[in-house]
């Protein structure tokens, strides 16, 4: 009788398919997870691309008032403006998208990673105040996927607003 008892004792625990089964549902549900996550995170990297660039044309707006002019330039960071933006915004890592230096209408010296913010003044300088000001300005930014009405590629802001 002792020996049927132990016969009908039910064991309790998984077997290895239930486990392998459980493991890969998990694996496939973190892929799918992940996927949508760099898709976030590429598309959050761009709409900050943007919002750093609209900043900085407000800021520049902000300066030509004061200054009558565009500020110089140092390294392709505008100079003068840490009054108005105490913080210049840097792009965003990793650079998302082929963005090619030389598609762009005034393009940045060579060596420069065309994914950075790069400020360009154009036009003929003067001094007024003892500040070397220009009348227009380039500030070139990449963007990696489309973003709203913006193709992926280079774009830059001007004072007529983003192209």
């Amino acid at each position: 009788m002792q020996r049927n008892k132990k016969i009908l004792k039910k064991q309790s625990g998984f077997t290895l398919i239930e486990l392998l089964v459980v493991i890969s549902i998990i694996a496939l549900l973190a892929a799918v997870i992940l996927v949508g996550l760099q898709n976030s995170r590429q598309k959050s990297r761009d709409v900050k691309r943007l919002g750093d660039m609209t900043q900085m044309n407000t800021a520049l707006t902000i300066y030509y008032n004061a200054n009558r002019g565009y500020p110089s330039a140092t390294n392709g960071v505008p100079n003068g403006i840490q009054d108005i933006v105490p913080t210049i915004p840097l792009a965003p890592n990793p650079a998302d998208g082929t963005c090619i230096a030389s598609t762009l209408p005034n393009p940045v010296p060579a060596g420069i990673p065309a994914n950075t913010y790069y400020y360009y003044p154009s036009g003929t300088s003067y001094v007024l105040s003892g500040n070397t000001l220009y009348p227009d300005f380039g500030y070139y930014f990449c963007l990696g996927n489309t973003t709203g009405n913006f193709p992926p590629g280079i774009h830059y802001i001007t004072p007529t607003g983003v192209k």
